[in-house]
């Protein structure tokens, strides 16, 4: 069985956590684990000496400049939202940025995905992407994973959420043979080629795994294994599903800032 991880960061993010989720991943991880990392733009040359499991691989999609072209300097498009009120009998605009509107920053993780298929190895059974905000806490191999892993029915584990909450997409885990792993990973793309995003509730990619994940489930009968446990009910299930064991998942800037989820998440 193998299994490889894949994220994506730039020099900016990389600066703020990205080098430290590295080097935690590089001490912690099996040596039978990879990480390849989308780099957005320049990198540092450091990076390419830290571990022979981390490969680094040029964030070069035509897909997503095609989606760029059309989109990338659209306001609307970059979770800007205009609202107009009425104060004192005089109509106002309030601007505002909504990140459930931010069709472009959250558009690089699923065009990571479908880049890095062209890089990995042919019998790679599973691939895990994670947000690069990932805390690695202590040694972890694909044993350490098993209990995550999607089996042979599944096409993807990921941690499902009660509603209103959409999932939480910063940790997914897909089943490489499955039969229907290619065409659901080319529907995600194709939402964003097309323009179609826009049509949607929400336009974030937590958004569209899900309503790409409920068409599969609906129109082809597809399997997809939800890891959150006991953390479904919760805002953070990532810290309540059993992988709190070996990672920590800094989502959001308040845990940014402070390194590690708060007390109050863990239930």
């Amino acid at each position: 069985m193998s299994v490889a991880f894949v994220t994506t960061i730039n020099k900016n993010l990389y600066d703020q956590y990205g080098k430290r989720f590295i080097y935690e991943f590089a001490e912690f991880a099996s040596e039978k684990i990879k990480l390849f990392i989308i780099f957005e733009g320049e990198y540092p040359e450091e990076i390419l000496n830290i571990n022979k499991n981390i490969i680094v691989i040029p964030f070069l999609s035509a897909d997503h400049q095609h989606f760029m072209k059309y989109y990338g300097k659209l306001y609307e498009a970059n979770g800007v939202r205009i609202k107009t009120f009425v104060e004192d009998g005089q109509q106002k605009i309030k601007i505002n940025n909504d990140y459930r509107f931010n069709a472009i920053k959250f558009s690089y993780k699923p065009f990571s995905i479908h880049l890095v298929l062209n890089y990995l190895p042919e019998n790679l059974d599973y691939l895990i992407w994670t947000d690069a905000d990932l805390r690695c806490k202590k040694k972890f191999d694909i044993d350490s994973l098993k209990n995550f892993l999607p089996s042979d029915q599944f096409l993807m584990s990921y941690l499902g959420r009660k509603k209103p909450w959409y999932s939480e997409c910063g940790f997914l885990i897909f089943n490489m043979a499955h039969k229907d792993f290619q065409n659901y990973i080319n529907r995600v793309i194709d939402i964003y080629k097309t323009g179609e995003i826009f049509s949607l509730e929400q336009w974030h990619d937590s958004w569209i795994w899900d309503h790409v994940r409920n068409e599969f489930e609906e129109n082809h009968n597809t399997g997809f294994k939800n890891i959150s446990g006991r953390g479904y009910e919760l805002e953070h299930p990532f810290v309540n599903c059993g992988l709190e064991e070996f990672f920590d998942h800094l989502k959001g800037p308040s845990r940014k800032q402070t390194g590690q989820s708060s007390p109050d998440d863990f239930k």
